[in-house]
């Protein structure tokens, strides 16, 4: 069954909403994934050292949820489990995101459930292994199912509701037809959320450019329709985020916005900032948490931001949803800048015309070679 409100959901799992800290433990990455622009290249690892454990449990008393991940993958931590366990034994609930490379074995997987993490959210974005290493060179579907299974092995034998298990999906244009299988494998597999994401071009890549979602509407409007008609038609529950794929003009939630008050992120070094990384408050394991709490910059960004109309809320954008109909949510500034507009809406009349824009992105590279202007 569909669970329609993510507000349902996280009441279910007992999940905080408010006062969350996005705390990362790792810079780097054990897989190169294409499309992300966050970690720093395989294999160039550093990660938080624990020094003080009690600035830990301050967190995990202080707010409701940790998140961790994101921006780089948590597991290659060696101790990331202690780090959970501090946090926890705080009081927090615990999140993690993580690309499950390193959960190769049921040993592993238990380790994950005595951790005490609270719900783990894997990438996947698709049923075949093909699909997977194109997208995230470095793991197939394989290796995924793989620590899936352990993880639900572990649990049932450690007798154990959690982790809850979540999904994070990319939809591109060459795997649109597996994610509706994708969202029955992941119902099979107690899942019980699936956010399902679209690429954004923030940079010009002539491998992903023809990938995007903009060249084939009719075929995204059709994936929606048949994902919400497999989780509606689901045995076990299942919450679907699908807000990305509105059209028109993108939700204003700035009014609402209770970030600069609710939300923080630390780095893995430490450095401590909120409302989306604009305002940097000090170093949570050098000054810890009251200290960044209540420092002059946090105190006077705070009286800034409570301003109605104040510049910085007006100028975010994070406060607006997506649109898929919308050119820029498709291609980020710097590709804008590179291709043009005018050759991109050329593209765009070009796929609506039942042309591949494979040809086109082809025929524009070998152009710009030509003349010497490539990238």
């Amino acid at each position: 069954m569909l669970i329609e409100s993510e507000q349902e959901l996280y009441e279910r799992l007992g999940i905080a909403k408010i006062k969350r800290i996005h705390l990362e433990i790792s810079e780097g990455c054990n897989i190169s994934c294409p499309m992300c622009t966050f970690h720093d290249g395989l294999g160039k690892y550093t990660w938080t050292e624990i020094g003080d454990e009690a600035d830990l449990g301050a967190i995990g008393a202080r707010f409701g949820g940790v998140h961790i991940g994101d921006r780089s993958e948590p597991l290659i931590n060696p101790r990331w489990d202690k780090i959970v366990s501090v946090l926890t034994a705080g009081g927090a609930k615990v999140s993690l995101q993580t690309n499950a490379k390193m959960i190769k074995s049921l040993a592993y997987a238990r380790r994950v459930v005595r951790s005490g993490v609270h719900l783990i959210s894997i990438s996947i974005d698709g049923v075949s292994n093909d699909t997977v290493s194109r997208i995230r060179s470095g793991i197939n579907f394989d290796e995924i199912d793989t620590a899936i299974r352990y993880l639900n092995q572990a649990k049932a034998e450690l007798k154990s509701e959690t982790p809850y298990l979540f999904a994070n999906c990319v939809a591109m244009r060459s795997n649109l037809n597996e994610i509706p299988p994708l969202v029955d494998y992941l119902v099979n597999n107690q899942f019980v959320r699936v956010r399902i994401g679209y690429l954004s071009l923030r940079c010009p890549d002539s491998n992903l450019v023809s990938e995007l979602l903009i060249y084939d509407l009719p075929g995204v409007r059709h994936m929606v329709d048949e994902v919400r008609r497999r989780a509606v038609a689901a045995v076990q529950d299942i919450s679907l985020d699908l807000s990305i794929f509105q059209e028109g003009v993108g939700l204003d939630r700035r009014d609402n916005c209770t970030v600069y008050r609710d939300n923080l992120y630390v780095r893995h070094d430490g450095e401590t900032f909120f409302c989306y990384g604009k305002q940097h408050i000090g170093n949570l394991y050098r000054d810890g948490i009251d200290s960044c709490l209540h420092s002059p910059g946090y105190q006077d960004y705070m009286e800034r931001v409570s301003q109605p109309g104040n510049d910085i809320c007006s100028n975010c954008t994070y406060c607006k949803v997506m649109a898929l109909d919308r050119v820029e949510d498709h291609f980020g500034r710097s590709a804008i800048e590179h291709y043009s507009r005018n050759v991109i809406d050329e593209s765009i009349l070009w796929a609506a015309q039942r042309n591949s824009p494979e040809d086109f992105w082809a025929n524009y590279y070998t152009t710009t070679e030509r003349v010497g202007t490539g990238i």
